[in-house]
């Protein structure tokens, strides 16, 4: 029995889990995007890739240790052309000291010489090290260097997915905002409907006005069925942005009203705000690849020395007969070496590259110029388009208040009698139309709000 418990009381922690997970603020699903995105995945791969070329790079410099074993079995040994030189030496000592008379030994003959035994054994340890090169160092920071430039192109993945989910995340909102002020439009359509319909029938309306009401209606009805497909298609974008499964609803619980009110907040508290390039992440992408630049004229330009040193120690075995015991054993060796290298002349093929890498760096000082103007035009485009939808806004708040107004007396006279269905008609449609254009002005200030918060690099998570 009481495992039965534990196992249901499990399941009902996965059930909250999962109904808790259904639900996401904007903030939420933003984080969500983040974490599961592939794209950011991939970045995060990107700075690894970035780190272990540091590792890389650095071992190069490293001091290293190889140990081996050489065999080798002659099966022709080599051989060297030798001229005789016992043959005139010992007739020499003959003609000097045993012969009366001197004897000519003729020309030296040439006979082939090896050294070579059929079986060599060589068991050998070698050490290497980097002792001086400035220029591996230069490398090295320009490879620390490529590291924070892939953080920063990391931040602009980041920065374009929460720029996707954000406007996802908003047109949803005003199709539910939408949605909402259909269905209460649909009640107040039902309830005249209703009223039209007990006064048709104590004779005191016709049936035309009955009629319109009842168009007006299933008009609303096929659009509020519109919006509802609109609302699945918009969340669908939503999840595909976060990469949430399809198959399973999110709830968002964020509203336009909400974020209206933030606005107002935020707008009051960036009156003074200055503009700084270094808030948006190209711009520092721009100042990473410029530094990088520089790493690279500063390395083509070294001409230092390099100084390497090596240590080898090695036995070897030569014989004949590998296996006979009779012949020489191991026979040590040994050295120690320092090598220094210095490029005297390489065609200028450094030279080259430098020039290169200078007007790599000076068409990336000009890429950031242009950054630099054409985010304060952004900047300032996107205030002003912000002001304008915040003023269009307070326009067509004050539309619906009177617009719904006029709604309002048409029908109080339409039950008085002294009012037309058609005068209904026309208020209701005039009421429609600004309940419309005031969701789209208010869509617009979070639109244009976001699209200011894009400009000033300030949109973040």
């Amino acid at each position: 029995m009481k495992h039965l418990l534990n196992i249901i009381f499990f399941q009902l922690i996965l059930i909250c889990s999962a109904s808790s997970q259904s639900e996401f603020s904007l903030d939420q699903a933003i984080d969500y995007a983040i974490k599961s995105s592939n794209a950011m995945k991939a970045e995060a791969l990107n700075v690894m890739d970035a780190e272990a070329r540091v590792k890389e790079f650095k071992s190069a410099g490293m001091p290293k240790l190889n140990l081996g074993v050489n065999y080798n079995y002659n099966f022709i040994r080599p051989v060297q052309p030798t001229e005789d030189f016992l043959s005139p030496a010992i007739f020499g000592i003959l003609n000097e000291f045993v012969f009366q008379e001197p004897v000519d030994p003729g020309p030296p003959e040439t006979f082939e010489l090896t050294f070579a035994r059929k079986h060599t054994l060589a068991g050998y340890a070698d050490f290497q090290a980097l002792v001086f090169d400035p220029v591996f160092l230069k490398g090295l920071k320009a490879a620390k260097v490529s590291v924070d430039l892939e953080r920063l192109r990391s931040k602009i993945s980041e920065r374009d997915i929460i720029i996707e989910v954000t406007k996802a995340y908003l047109g949803t909102l005003v199709a539910y905002e939408n949605k909402i002020i259909i269905e209460n439009n649909i009640s107040i359509v039902e309830t005249m409907l209703h009223e039209t319909t007990q006064i048709y029938k104590a004779g005191f309306a016709e049936q035309l006005d009955i009629t319109r009401l009842e168009l007006s209606r299933d008009n609303l009805t096929m659009e509020l069925e519109n919006l509802t497909q609109l609302i699945e298609v918009s969340k669908n974008l939503v999840k595909f942005h976060m990469n949430y499964p399809f198959d399973k609803d999110i709830a968002l619980t964020d509203d336009l009203q909400s974020m209206l009110d933030q606005i107002q907040l935020e707008d009051d508290l960036m009156l003074a705000s200055e503009l700084r390039y270094t808030d948006r992440p190209e711009y520092e992408v721009l100042n990473k690849a410029i530094e990088l630049d520089q790493y690279d004229i500063d390395r083509l330009g070294l001409r230092w020395p390099v100084l390497r040193a090596n240590i080898n120690i090695q036995e070897s075995l030569q014989r004949d007969n590998l296996f006979d015991g009779n012949e020489s054993g191991f026979l040590p060796a040994g050295f120690v070496g320092l090598n220094l290298n210095y490029p005297l002349i390489d065609g200028r093929e450094k030279k080259s590259k430098q020039e290169r890498a200078k007007i790599r760096k000076k068409q990336k000082e000009l890429q950031r110029e242009d950054f630099e103007k054409g985010m304060e035009l952004e900047v300032i485009n996107s205030m002003t388009a912000h002001r304008n939808a915040k003023k269009t806004l307070q326009n067509r708040e004050s539309a619906v208040t009177k617009t719904k107004g006029i709604y309002d007396k048409t029908q109080i006279k339409f039950r008085e009698g002294v009012g037309s269905s058609v005068e209904v008609s026309q208020a209701e449609n005039s009421l429609y139309q600004a309940q419309a254009a005031y969701i789209g002005a208010l869509y617009d200030v979070v639109l244009t709000k976001t699209d200011l918060d894009i400009a000033l690099g300030k949109l973040k998570n």
